[in-house]
């Protein structure tokens, strides 16, 4: 006597018969309850309505899967984008925190060097301002990149205060010898107004999708503020 329960016998294909599937589910109702996952493989059941007439009940429970794994799939999407929104929340907020944290001008501009871009995770960052003393290409002084004047309204296109892409020409304005190696890019503005010139907080990586169109712009347009805010305690000027 075969004393192999139904369960086993299916897992043979040779044994699978359309009476032996039909039995096992009939001693086990609950089979597909416990693995809902299953029904969106198995074809609904049609009507003979006769020729040239469609069964609607069967195309639309068809479009309700299809739309069910869309939903799931969108979910899934959201789900990722938000955990990534709220990781570069906390990244930004821990970076702003050690901005406000320097003792004095050089200390400012060793974090912005350093610490930066370690806590957001990006390979170069770089204070760039304008300056009326130097001609020609921009230059190192003391960690800061020297623009010449008009340099951030022709990087920074419509008057943007922030610009994010992915990128194959990163401009060497910014990141110098590191521009090759940038792949996307975070472009924040900052001064322009009482006494603090015009800069821009250039953020490069090696990866393509670091720096994405759909990332919240404003969280980089507060760091800006606060490097913004930071710079002016510490020249003396403003607020």
């Amino acid at each position: 006597m075969d004393t192999k329960p139904d369960s086993a016998r299916l897992n043979e294909a040779d044994d699978v018969t359309p009476e032996r599937v039909e039995r096992f589910l009939r001693n086990h109702p609950d089979f597909l309850a416990q693995r809902p996952e299953l029904l969106r493989q198995i074809a609904a059941p049609s009507r003979d309505l006769g020729d040239n007439v469609a069964d609607w009940q069967v195309f639309l429970i068809e479009r309700l899967k299809a739309d069910k794994d869309d939903m799931r799939e969108a979910q899934g999407a959201l789900v990722e984008r938000t955990r990534r929104h709220r990781s570069l929340q906390d990244r930004v907020h821990a970076a702003s925190l050690t901005l406000m944290s320097a003792a004095d001008l050089d200390h400012l501009v060793e974090i912005v060097n350093a610490d930066v871009s370690i806590l957001l995770g990006v390979d170069v960052v770089n204070l760039c301002v304008e300056t009326e003393a130097i001609h020609g290409a921009a230059r190192m002084t003391a960690g800061v990149r020297c623009l010449t004047p008009g340099t951030v309204m022709d990087i920074m296109q419509d008057d943007r205060d922030v610009i994010l892409r992915t990128t194959d020409d990163a401009d060497e304005r910014l990141f110098a010898g590191a521009a090759p190696l940038v792949r996307s890019e975070a472009l924040a503005r900052f001064g322009g107004e009482a006494d603090l010139p015009n800069g821009i907080l250039a953020l490069g990586s090696r990866r393509d999708d670091h720096f994405c169109a759909g990332d919240p712009v404003e969280l980089y347009r507060f760091l800006a503020m606060v490097l913004d805010r930071c710079l002016r305690k510490k020249l003396g000027l403003r607020i």
